[in-house]
């Protein structure tokens, strides 16, 4: 076997992992968006909600958590 038969088979291994890990988390359920934000409480607009399935936090308050 040679140089390029290994990295065919690892980047085949990979692909199967990434496509595992991606069902995984396709078959996990969401939860419903929150309407105010679990930190703050202010309101999360529709709009939001609508982009982000499963959204907890208002905008201010996912920045801050990502810093």
């Amino acid at each position: 076997m040679d140089a390029v038969d290994l990295v065919t088979r690892e980047q085949l291994r990979a692909e199967h992992r990434f496509e595992q890990h991606r069902k995984a988390l396709a078959a996990k359920p969401v939860p419903q968006s929150a309407t105010d934000c679990a930190e703050c409480g202010n309101d999360i607009p529709e709009g939001r909600r609508q982009a982000i399935k499963g959204v907890q936090l208002c905008t201010e308050c996912q920045q801050l958590t990502e810093r």
